[in-house]
């Protein structure tokens, strides 16, 4: 994304010449000659970086300065203030007022080129930072396992040959909880070019539409009642990176379109802007949705669909690669108790028995969360099958725990006279926390380590809704 400057200086012929030399550096500059002209170009296309004259024909230059950076406003432009030679008070200040450099008069191309460069490079690191505290970077720790079995060896082998495409548009597809966050991290992580660059993510399914278009695309100041200074949305944040679109079957029609806008021409424009922004992303998209059916339904945009589909990594649930769940289970030991600092070696022969015997309909996320709720609970090194909570919070909730879960296989056989299908017994599952959450949503997402909208469809699909008497 190229930077754009906005050069102020009644001087023509230095206007001219310094907006040759810093276009020259790849930077899109606009000029002003007077305040009132600074005024209008930086409403018309707020720039990144002002070179301002501290003496203009109709205001001093420091009382423009408090307009361009108000105090207290994030992602306002950087100024760099021109003052005369020697005139060290002014430069201090501008400072105060909240200048980020200053030149002295006459002004010197090279010293002007490098302090806009050396500004921009500043501002470009804030960024960079911004994404780590807000978590959009990939963790700088060990990298995840995948598993062992044939079907994740060949996500491994998947994530290897897109890796060496950095432009490649990428849909991630299959359950809650199968570790699809995790593979376009290791996607990120392993494609050179874009490694060192913020990896940044947006769950679609988290957000209002509004609050989707906002973080996505940023916004303009003014460009809604709250809107009280310009933000860089997560695509800037992501330049040269990658951004990370989960559950990408829940944009609305709306923001499916602008997407596909920015996937044809990687430029887009902030909410309440005029002016188009430039960005090299690479899209990582997830879904478990069938985005397939979605498409044929008139539910998602075909053309969005094809764009994002280019290259698809399918993951299968963990009940279909049963041979992956001890081992991850394993790590998941090791992992969380060298982390709280307990001296949990493993899991006992009972417990292991009790993980295999139960159906993970929340995939590896639950695995990972009942994992870490017994390295909590264990009394010693060894965890044991009292310290395994199924389906269940830490505090004694045992509604879809172990002491239910092959109770409810044997109840199944029983019924049918035959062995249940995983769909009956994922159905009796949550029906199970469906009756102990009392109807509550909310309460069996938490229970269950799945995201909300994945129990609604789960609720629905089940039709346990009018089965359950909700409280109040």
């Amino acid at each position: 994304m190229r930077a754009k400057v906005l050069v102020v200086d009644d001087e023509k012929t230095f206007r001219v010449v310094a907006e040759a030399a810093l276009a020259a550096e790849g930077y899109e500059v606009a000029t002003a000659g007077s305040g009132r002209e600074a005024l209008d170009r930086f409403r018309a296309d707020p720039p990144d970086l002002v070179v301002l004259d501290r003496n203009l024909p109709d205001t001093d230059g420091l009382a423009l300065l408090s307009r361009f950076r108000p105090p207290g406003e994030a992602g306002a432009p950087l100024v760099i203030v021109a003052t005369a030679y020697g005139d060290i008070d002014h430069a201090v200040q501008a400072l105060k007022l909240g200048a980020h450099d200053y030149l002295t008069k006459p002004l010197q191309l090279p010293e002007l080129v490098h302090k806009v460069a050396v500004a921009l490079q500043a501002r470009r690191l804030e960024h960079r930072l911004d994404a780590i505290e807000r978590g959009e970077r990939g963790r700088q720790e060990a990298e995840p396992r995948l598993g062992e079995s044939p079907a994740m060896k060949r996500v491994a082998e998947l994530i290897a040959a897109v890796a060496g495409s950095p432009a490649t548009t990428v849909l991630i597809e299959g359950e809650s909880g199968t570790g699809k966050q995790v593979v376009a991290n290791l996607i990120h992580r392993r494609t050179e070019r874009r490694a060192q660059e913020p990896f940044v993510e947006l769950n679609a399914a988290s957000l209002p539409d509004a609050f989707v278009e906002s973080e996505l695309f940023g916004h303009e100041r003014g460009a809604f009642t709250d809107a009280k200074s310009r933000k860089a949305g997560l695509l800037e944040v992501a330049d040269g990176g990658s951004l990370f679109l989960d559950e990408v079957g829940e944009l609305s029609p709306g923001v499916q379109a602008k997407l596909l806008k920015v996937l044809e021409t990687s430029t887009f424009r902030r909410l309440g802007g005029t002016a188009d922004v430039r960005v090299d992303v690479r899209f990582i998209a997830a879904t478990n949705r069938d985005l397939d059916r979605a498409v044929a339904e008139g539910a998602f945009r075909a053309d969005l669909f094809h764009r994002l589909a280019v290259f698809r990594i399918r993951l299968a649930p963990l009940r279909e690669r049963p041979g992956d769940l001890l081992p991850l289970a394993r790590a998941f030991v090791k992992e969380l108790s060298e982390r709280m600092g307990k001296a949990v070696a493993g899991l006992s022969p009972e417990a292991e028995a009790l993980l295999t015997g139960y159906p993970f309909p929340g995939n590896v996320r639950e695995l990972r969360n009942v994992i870490e709720r017994a390295v909590i609970l264990a009394p010693g090194e060894e965890i044991g099958p009292r310290s395994i909570l199924l389906g269940a919070s830490p505090g004694g909730t045992r509604a879809a725990s172990g002491e239910r879960t092959l109770p409810l296989l044997r109840e199944a056989l029983d019924r049918l006279g035959r062995p249940p299908t995983l769909d009956e017994l994922e159905r009796d599952y949550f029906a199970e926390v469906w009756r102990y959450a009392s109807g509550n949503k909310a309460a069996v997402a938490r229970l269950t380590g799945l995201s909300y909208p994945t129990v609604a469809r789960k609720i629905a699909d089940y039709g346990l809704e009018s089965g359950v008497k909700k409280p109040g």
